[in-house]
């Protein structure tokens, strides 16, 4: 992993490798089967959709996974050199009392904390860059990325397209996370998982329960390929019953697989059933909402401070990978306005890229007043500017069927669960929307396929 030539060994995406006879069989492929690829697919951008997979080297994404499992272990030892409880952590963060729903303030920071993560990775000439790590079962997209990945596949090979182009999903992070739920929460062959979701996010179809359930069906049937006694239910249906116990429409709920960031909860009686029955341990939880702290980038700002302490090989890596990131004091306000062009404004405990300004994408007077704000406001930082490469991407209009190549920032986020990495969720910029990929700037949510080879 230490010694990889990232920028040597390019292996993200083998479109401009492929002759053009396999590209047209490709785009002919996607262009005949899009729809059935994305359907009910939450890519948010409701004008294009991209016309093929992301084609990866195998070998390339197995040294990006285990990158990405040495970074979460570092964030979460820089977390122990600080604190040696989730409230320890919680107040050298700057979150108050109550923010945080079902947190512990005397749990322990244990390896659990560190079963579940998606990073956000940018390539700067090929090299990759942790832009932000997403730790927790909340991280996004494993079903959504996963479908568009397997149904890529079946795509080329209905199509013929497998014959000359030889491809294969990565390892599945549906189930890589059923298997890290049930060695974090120690279940037995059989136990019963509910999967619980909120009803006020902005997931496709989030605010009509029933019809969310239903959607959902094929995650509780691939949980009943991996052995769980398994359903799904949004967190208003939860309720106590007599005994204490967690109870959603009749049946028990004892382990809960979260896919909610578990803060800025409105109040409900589902909420409050689910904190009672943790704190009675009736229930519990994959994972833990301390788990939810090492994703606030401060962190990334502590790992900068420690790196000159670090072994040779670990300082190294935060140095090469990990953009220079420092808390954003009025001291040094004067110095980041005048490099506006080298740096990146963030909330500290922000996520999906909301609140994040690229200095060259703003006016030096828009930049200057939003410094001085958040220096005044504290818990924002400023990240050294790594400059996003591109890729070139097919899409398809999805009202006119025009089709337009465009060269677009992307992000990488290969999944993490119980260690392993599996999976890979990409983020596709839209065309003229600017470099940061959050939601409301029209993301394309794909897939991957991989290529074997060096």
């Amino acid at each position: 992993m230490s010694g990889y030539d990232w920028a040597g060994r390019p292996g993200f995406d083998a479109w401009g490798n492929l002759s053009a006879e396999v590209r047209a069989a490709v785009l002919a492929a996607g262009a005949a089967g899009w729809q059935t690829v994305f359907d009910e697919v939450a890519t948010y951008n409701e004008t294009w959709k991209p016309l093929r997979p992301v084609l990866m080297s195998k070998p390339w994404l197995d040294e990006l996974y285990a990158l990405s499992d040495r970074m979460l272990q570092l964030l979460l030892e820089c977390c122990r050199r600080r604190a040696g409880t989730a409230g320890e952590l919680r107040k050298l963060l700057g979150i108050p009392d109550g923010r945080v729903e079902f947190l512990d303030d005397s749990e322990p920071l244990g390896d659990h904390l560190a079963m579940s993560g998606r990073p956000d990775i940018l390539l700067t000439d090929g090299v990759p860059k942790f832009v932000e790590f997403n730790v927790g079962s909340d991280v996004g997209s494993v079903w959504d990325s996963e479908k568009v990945s397997s149904r890529f596949l079946e795509l080329f090979r209905t199509s013929g397209v497998a014959s000359v182009l030889p491809v294969e999903a990565p390892p599945s992070a549906v189930d890589g996370r059923f298997a890290a739920i049930r060695s974090t929460l120690g279940l037995e062959p059989g136990a019963r998982l509910t999967m619980v979701f909120r009803t006020d996010g902005e997931y496709p179809e989030s605010h009509d329960p029933e019809k969310l359930v239903a959607l959902l069906q094929p995650f509780v049937e691939r949980g009943i390929e991996n052995g769980f006694d398994m359903d799904v239910q949004p967190v208003d249906w939860l309720t106590l019953d007599a005994s204490g116990s967690l109870v959603g429409r009749g049946r028990r709920v004892e382990a809960i697989l979260r896919l909610f960031v578990c803060s800025e909860m409105p109040p409900t009686v589902g909420l409050q059933a689910i904190k009672d029955a943790l704190r009675g341990g009736t229930a519990s939880l994959f994972t833990s909402a301390a788990s939810w702290l090492i994703s606030n980038k401060l962190v990334f700002a502590w790992l900068w401070e420690d790196a000159a302490s670090l072994p040779a090989a670990d300082a190294a890596l935060v140095r090469a990978h990990l953009p220079r990131t420092r808390m954003l004091t009025p001291s040094l306000v004067p110095s980041v306005v005048a490099e506006r062009e080298q740096l990146v404004l963030k909330p500290a405990d922000e996520f999906g890229g909301s609140g994040v300004v690229v200095g060259r994408e703003a006016s030096a007077g828009e930049w200057q007043g939003l410094v001085e704000r958040g220096a005044a406001e504290g818990l924002h930082l400023v990240q050294d500017y790594s400059r996003p490469d591109r890729m070139v991407m097919d899409f398809v209009h999805l009202t006119s069927g025009e089709h337009e190549t465009a060269e677009v920032p992307f992000s990488i986020g290969p999944y993490t669960f119980g260690r392993r990495g599996s999976g890979c969720y990409v983020r596709i910029g839209s065309q003229g929307e600017g470099e940061v990929l959050n939601l409301k700037r029209n993301v394309h949510v794909t897939g991957s396929l991989l290529l074997g080879g060096a």
